[in-house]
């Protein structure tokens, strides 16, 4: 028996309905109270996969942990646990609103005061799992929903499977979390509850950015940048962000556990407080954003941005894939000024038609009149991805075609030919010009890189 007690059957109170989802361990379904009615989601946990003690004793805690955190209006309640024959099945509340960043970013009207307000609700959670002496340890927008669809739908914060106990100076050694949340000690394996301010600061920096801190190709890639703990509060967007947003950020994301903020002084500061100084203006949307940098940038960068957006791994443009889908409105595979038109209004960013026409212009690099998905891609890539060396060194290579560690000027002729750009691009001495800073008649690597990542071109 794992649940130590004797329950009644989960089937005796409960209609099991459709499947919600999936786990490692088992599925979750939608029920209903045979008497009261009341919806209810159950996670069906199947006994044969609890193979050793301490997946049952993670199964015991989970449930012990809703049980101790259950009377916070934001922590999601357990209803009830029964065990079968064959599944332990976990009741809690259903939550029917999504995850709070999805509804962010549908809403699109989104300010610094919108971040601090919903960012202080995640901080108080974490207060009072700190306060009752538990440790999350797997902070992440995904494990923050909405309770139901309506606008002020409460925040509920879910999925405490990865939390634990702890006490005053005790210390874990055991990896877990999600690469671009997890905190440094927790990678050096000596840890406590310090390293769930680091992850809810990960999120305060994504909530004001749109992008994580700490960014790269490969999981082992991140924690190597996480341990170096260096990130950026200068460039685009940070530089239209106030002082008091960056400085919560910088007390959270302090690479030495000791000296970083707890959850109540985060909770005390002037930016996060209740009628704090989180300003009212509106954050620029991130996809807009990105999409003004391409607009500025000069012909030979955007055909280097093309050629990074071609080498990236369908992986790494999942997300952005997502964007271009939900522009493209009738599934043709391009995205028109009405549809980015439309597509922006629904985000809550109302342009006229000429700057968006301007906008379309300026990154429709083969001059169809549309974008089609890779320069959609280009043009909204994120700037990690688009200062990332790997990316620019494997984009390099696909303009040196026969790897002399030169691009030549029937290279660059090459590349246009194949992006289709001829009509719109012209002459390659253009691109010569820009590149071949030494007058060699060639694109040296170190050439490539300045243009690539100068600011402002």
């Amino acid at each position: 028996m794992i649940l130590g007690r004797e329950t009644p059957d989960v089937n005796d109170h409960y209609v099991f309905h459709n499947e919600l989802g999936k786990g490692q361990f088992g599925t979750t379904y939608l029920v209903s109270h045979k008497t009261t009615k009341r919806e209810a989601a159950c996670k069906a946990i199947a006994k044969r996969k609890l193979v050793s003690a301490e997946d049952i004793e993670d199964v015991r805690r989970e449930i012990s942990i809703l049980h101790h955190l259950g009377d916070h209006p934001n922590v999601v309640e357990l209803i009830d646990a029964y065990e079968g024959s064959k599944h332990i099945y976990i009741v809690m509340e259903l939550c029917k609103g999504g995850e709070l960043f999805d509804r962010i970013v549908a809403r699109g009207h989104y300010s610094e005061k919108d971040a601090a307000t919903i960012f202080r609700t995640m901080m108080r959670t974490v207060a009072h799992c700190h306060n009752l002496g538990v440790i999350h340890r797997d902070l992440k927008p995904e494990n923050f929903v909405l309770k139901t669809t309506e606008p002020d739908a409460a925040i509920k914060a879910i999925d405490f499977g990865l939390s634990t106990y702890f006490e005053p100076q005790q210390h874990f050694h055991d990896i877990v979390g999600s690469a671009y949340y997890v905190a440094p000690e927790v990678l050096k394996r000596n840890y406590s509850n310090e390293a769930d301010i680091w992850s809810a600061g990960v999120i305060l920096y994504i909530l004001l950015a749109g992008v994580p801190p700490f960014w790269a190709q490969s999981e082992q890639a991140i924690f190597d940048e996480v341990l170096k703990g260096k990130y950026d509060l200068r460039s685009d967007p940070w530089d239209k962000i106030s002082e008091g947003a960056k400085d919560v950020v910088r007390k959270m994301l302090v690479s030495d556990p000791k000296q970083r903020a707890t959850a109540q002084e985060v909770l005390n500061h002037p930016w996060v407080r209740e009628d704090g100084d989180a300003s009212d203006a509106q954050l620029e949307d991130v996809v807009l954003s990105r999409m003004r940098k391409f607009a500025a940038m000069n012909k030979f960068k955007k055909m280097g941005m093309l050629a990074v957006a071609k080498t990236l791994s369908k992986e790494e443009i999942a997300g952005m894939k997502e964007v271009f889908q939900a522009f493209d409105s009738d599934r043709s595979g391009t995205v028109t000024i009405s549809e980015l038109m439309e597509g922006l209004r629904k985000k809550g960013v109302d342009k006229a038609a000429s700057e968006v026409a301007e906008l379309v212009q300026s990154m429709d690099m083969d001059g169809n009149g549309s974008l089609d998905y890779e320069e959609f891609i280009a043009a909204t890539l994120s700037t990690a991805k688009m200062e990332n060396e790997d990316n620019l060194a494997r984009a390099f290579a696909y303009f040196d075609k026969d790897n002399s560690g030169y691009i030549s000027r029937l290279e660059v002729q090459k590349v246009i030919t194949d992006f289709g750009l001829d009509r719109e691009f012209g002459d390659v001495n253009d691109f010569m010009e820009a590149a071949d800073t030494n007058k060699d008649g060639k694109i040296d690597y170190d050439e490539f890189l300045a243009v690539m990542t100068a600011k402002g071109v």
